[in-house]
């Protein structure tokens, strides 16, 4: 059996106030960067959101909490 590994890099647009392993990418996706997986966009009735977490937040309480990464230095 043969092992094929890929890797992907996301450039980090918004993190979420209070939950900053929770990122937007500049492809609009949201990803948790703790478990490095996609979050999926649901329709709960007629609202769009993310479950985060055991939570639903739709687009309008999110959009709130979102704010610009932090600069950090690199060593290298």
């Amino acid at each position: 059996m043969e092992t094929i590994s890929v890797t992907y890099n996301y450039e980090k647009r918004f993190v979420i106030d209070g939950m900053e392993h929770y990122c937007f990418t500049e492809k609009k996706q949201l990803i948790n960067s703790k478990t490095n997986k996609i979050i999926k966009m649901t329709l709960v009735g007629y609202s769009k959101g993310y479950w985060i977490g055991k939570k639903f937040y739709t687009l309008n309480k999110l959009r709130p909490l979102l704010k610009r990464p932090e600069k950090f230095n690199l060593p290298f």
